[in-house]
């Protein structure tokens, strides 16, 4: 029979599991059975001792991502159907790399700060998908707190589905408490239409450990009107949470003063607005009562957004040279790479928007959009007794009265007359 362990706890030492320390454990050993050196000469029996020693509490790592948009729709970006169905597998295969990453560095929980999907496109499919990825990482523990996408209603999918044991859905409200591990803590609620968006006015956690804030929220404390929550991250100190792991900017963000709050922004961009932003999921750690970041990277989509000047080309050719060197040096060079090229300067040939993107050749999706200034001179135009010249007074006139934002698209229009009038071809989709 193998030998019988017992705990010595050294005096005055309290054995506890949530602070560090050390004891002693022993084992009797029959007389003949001790190894030489452990046994006195004339002992009876004797004892092998070790000293253990325990820290406070294991490390807990956290993944957590926020606002990927599941079944969203890509027709204000005028991408063709296929394009947008391809768009919404990718939001579905992203989801399965955040899934990955999660096993891959073995986290102990998943967060999900809202806008998972999309409440007004969702079908039954997508609960299948969230209930098969979700559940698959049991017994890992995912907390979801909704956002103002996919709000916690009583048609949403939260309410409505059956979620696996190991998902938790936080209902909206004042913020909830779960206990993550021993002194452990993590708050956070759902997002309904009609919330209070001041949802931590008052709030100040009511025990002792590490605090945790999972929201789907905005940073801005003067946000109004309809949207989600709202937060001022100076506050998150007073209130008690060491970490807010948030969601709803698209743009991932860290607090510039410390790790006191995280976004880890959309896991793909989701518009030509987000170009410059960064689109990951973060690798949360707590030790004890410090807590780490750190960025992991997911998207493989890209948006990008150019500004070219075309004044020193005197063809189509030349200018569909100038634009593939562009977008190569951008980096949009498959076709996952959405870029919007804003062609600028004085232009000295006609410019034919299907004829370049023909000539420019590029795997990407490109958009192009002419902001040139015409090589008419507008003042001497004027100054004729011809239709062309009235036609050109009449859009000093309204230059005049315009304010100068709105010039150079109105110079587009204007080069676009004057360019029908002389009987040369315009295209319904050319702006300039």
């Amino acid at each position: 029979m193998g030998a019988r362990w017992r705990l010595r706890a050294p005096e005055n030492c309290a054995f506890s599991p949530h602070a560090g320390g050390s004891s002693l454990l022993s084992s009797p050993l029959p007389t003949g059975a001790c190894t030489p050196g452990l046994a006195r000469p004339g002992q009876a029996r004797c004892g092998l001792h070790l000293r253990i020693h325990w820290r406070a509490r294991p490390m807990f790592t956290i993944l957590h991502c926020a606002d990927l948009h599941l079944e969203a729709s890509f027709a204000s970006d005028g991408v063709p159907p296929a394009v947008g169905n391809w768009r919404r597998a990718d939001l579905q295969a992203a989801l399965g790399r955040i899934m990955a990453l999660a096993r891959e560095h073995r986290v102990d929980a998943v967060t999900i700060a809202g806008d998972l999907y999309e409440h007004d496109c969702a079908l039954p499919d997508t609960v299948e998908l969230l209930r098969e990825q979700l559940g698959g990482l049991a017994p890992v523990q995912v907390f979801i707190a909704p956002g103002e996408h996919d709000p916690y209603s009583e048609d949403s999918l939260y309410a409505l589905s059956s979620w696996p044991a190991n998902v938790t859905v936080m209902p909206p409200g004042r913020p909830d408490c779960y206990e993550l591990a021993p002194g452990l803590y993590l708050w956070g609620a759902g997002y309904a239409p009609g919330a209070d968006p001041d949802i931590l006015a008052g709030f100040k956690v009511d025990r002792k450990g590490t605090h945790l804030l999972l929201l789907h929220a905005s940073p801005d404390s003067a946000t109004s009107g309809e949207g989600p929550y709202r937060i001022d991250v100076r506050n998150l100190r007073a209130a008690g949470i060491d970490l807010a792991l948030l969601g709803h900017l698209h743009r991932g963000e860290t607090d510039p003063s410390g790790a006191r709050y995280v976004y880890p922004g959309s896991p793909e961009p989701l518009s030509e607005k987000e170009a410059d932003g960064e689109h990951l999921v973060v690798l949360a750690q707590v030790d004890g009562n410090a807590c780490t970041t750190r960025a992991l990277p997911v998207s493989q989509w890209r948006f990008r957004a150019l500004q070219i000047d075309l004044s020193g080309s005197s063809s189509l050719e030349e200018a569909a040279a100038l634009i593939r060197v562009a977008l190569r040096e951008a980096g949009a060079v498959d076709e996952r790479s959405f870029c919007r090229v804003t062609l600028v300067g004085t232009r000295r040939f006609d410019l034919d928007l299907e004829a370049l993107a023909a000539l420019v050749e590029s795997p990407a999706y490109v958009r192009f959009d002419a902001r040139q200034s015409i090589s008419y001179s507008v003042e001497q135009l004027a100054y004729e007794a011809t239709l062309r010249g009235q036609f050109v007074r009449r859009f000093r006139d309204r230059l005049a009265s315009t304010p100068s934002n709105e010039h150079a698209r109105l110079l587009s229009a204007l080069g676009l007359g004057l360019r029908a009038l002389e009987g040369k071809q315009v295209r319904l989709n050319e702006s300039g």
